[in-house]
């Protein structure tokens, strides 16, 4: 998290790009040709033939990938987005609506299942069903409190959106764990785990109804989880967003088209490190999971130290290579629909900060962060204190707001451990946070102190493996279940400096 200038997109080079006068080692050599860059390129792919011609790669592609189904579904609509350019919000909503259709069960299915079997009221009863009525009522639930935001701009649902449905989850959830009659309990519970998936949908939804050219609810519900994928982080955020980012004539079009097509070979070349890595580390060296280390090490029969680490290096760099791949199939298209949206992940590795790491890795979910935590408190609170002012939007951002996401993903836990124990069991989580907000101040603070003299530990190479480093060993409490408490997670961090058992 940074300060407001550095943490918006707008204040970085664009990915993809390379700054001025900045050859690089190997001369200004490119895997993947700047097809964008050369007017012959973009002129073809103006042409109906052009189009045609990178759709159909670009199908083949995802045809290799994901399958047959998902393809053709997936090069219908970029068809119509393509080739219906003045209709393309439109083209996007119906898009969108359709993929839910043939994907409705593209959020957590475990919760609606356990609630189901614990209710007396769901035998017999198709709970499939009852999660498809759950996901329509909260799409009607949506149509009527975005209209209802439409006719009031300035109301307190438009200004503080995350607070007012934070408010009413919180009384959905209340409601859900004590005190409802079964029935109801599964009402709400069906009502919540589909709310919780679209609530930062919502969230973008309802602050873009106080813009002037806020879109109706037909075109929000084109962004709520669209057609080219997400998670329950809006990608790449919401309509306001969009609406900056489409591309306003075919020229623009073009160069988002071919910068799509680089981005998914670039997926394919990281698909295929990634299969190579985990065979060699898995398979030829036989370095166990990280998952693995930590289960035995919590059963006190743990792996050596050097094994420890290098299960410990290894998932960092395989979590990096999956958040690098899905992120960027999702974004390139994104791109090919005619949306110009940076990229998800980009160059983390280049981090010579804690802070630059943390902005380049995931973007949009640091984008929500900041968005809906860190701009609120840093033009809020302690204006006359620099330092504290930034410190404090960092934690609400890094910290607060990132266990309130995490907390209603995983909402699952307080239907099956309760709303305590699930409360109680997040501490590890918790810690996380609370680590992780103070390594990003503390390198925010740093980087604006005067500059000294370089020396051999300022070397770059040594910056960014300390980073590397920082994030490496906080992944052992980069953790939302519950399986473990925070000593043996402690515990863990220890053995990995051969501190005791």
């Amino acid at each position: 998290m940074t300060s407001p200038a550095a943490s918006a997109p707008r204040a970085k080079p664009a990915p993809g790009t390379t700054p001025a006068g900045s050859a690089g080692l190997l001369g200004g050599f490119r895997l993947i040709p700047a097809f964008e860059r050369d007017p012959g390129y973009v002129t073809f792919a103006c042409t109906t033939a052009g189009k045609l011609y990178l759709l159909g790669l670009f199908g083949m592609g995802l045809a290799i990938q994901n399958g047959a189904r998902y393809a053709v579904i997936l090069s219908a609509i970029l068809g119509g987005a393509t080739f219906l350019p003045q209709h393309r919000r439109l083209v996007l909503t119906g898009g969108t609506l359709l993929w839910l259709v043939a994907n409705p069960f593209w959020f957590d299915w475990s919760l609606p299942e356990h609630v189901g079997k614990i209710s007396t009221l769901a035998g017999g009863l198709n709970l499939r069903a009852l999660y498809i009525t759950g996901l329509v009522g909260v799409f009607g639930f949506g149509a009527l409190v975005i209209g209802w935001a439409r006719r009031h701009p300035q109301s307190l649902l438009c200004t503080q959106p995350v607070l007012t449905l934070g408010i009413f989850y919180a009384a959905m959830l209340l409601f859900a764990s004590y005190g409802a009659p079964d029935g109801a309990r599964l009402a709400a519970w069906l009502f919540l785990v589909a709310f919780g998936a679209y609530f930062w949908f919502f969230a973008y939804a309802l602050s873009d109804q106080r813009t002037r050219d806020g879109d109706s609810v037909a075109l929000e519900f084109g962004t709520f989880h669209p057609f080219w994928g997400s998670t329950t982080t809006p990608l790449p955020k919401g309509a306001a967003y969009l609406r900056r980012i489409e591309a306003k004539d075919a020229q623009e079009l073009a160069v988002s088209q071919w910068k799509a097509l680089k981005l998914f070979i670039w997926v394919c070349v990281l698909s295929f490190c990634n299969l190579v890595f985990t065979k060699l580390i898995h398979g030829a060296f036989h370095i166990p999971t990280f998952q693995d280390a930590f289960d035995r090490g919590a059963a006190h029969a743990p792996y050596p130290v050097y094994v420890c680490w290098l299960a410990l290096i290894a998932a960092f760099a395989e979590n990096l290579f999956v958040t690098s791949v899905w992120g960027h199939t999702v974004i390139a298209c994104c791109r090919m629909a005619g949306f110009r949206a940076l990229r998800n992940t980009y160059r983390p590795l280049a981090a010579r900060t804690i802070a630059e790491f943390w902005n380049r890795y995931y973007f949009y979910f640091k984008e929500l962060l900041v968005e809906f935590f860190f701009y609120p408190t840093f033009f809020r609170f302690f204006k006359g204190r620099t330092r504290l002012r930034l410190a404090a939007a960092t934690f609400a951002a890094a910290g607060l707001g990132n266990m309130f996401f995490h907390f209603i993903r995983d909402v699952g836990y307080v239907a099956q451990l309760g709303l305590w124990r699930a409360l109680m069991g997040f501490r590890v989580y918790a810690f996380y946070c609370l680590v992780l907000s103070t390594g990003i101040v503390i390198s925010q603070l740093r980087n604006k102190a005067p500059r000294r003299t370089a020396r051999w530990f300022r070397a770059p190479l040594f910056q960014r493996l300390g980073v590397v480093l920082f994030y490496c060993l906080l992944q052992v409490f980069d953790v939302t279940g519950r399986s473990h408490p925070i000593s043996t997670h402690l515990a863990y961090l220890l053995h990995l400096f051969g501190i005791g058992r």
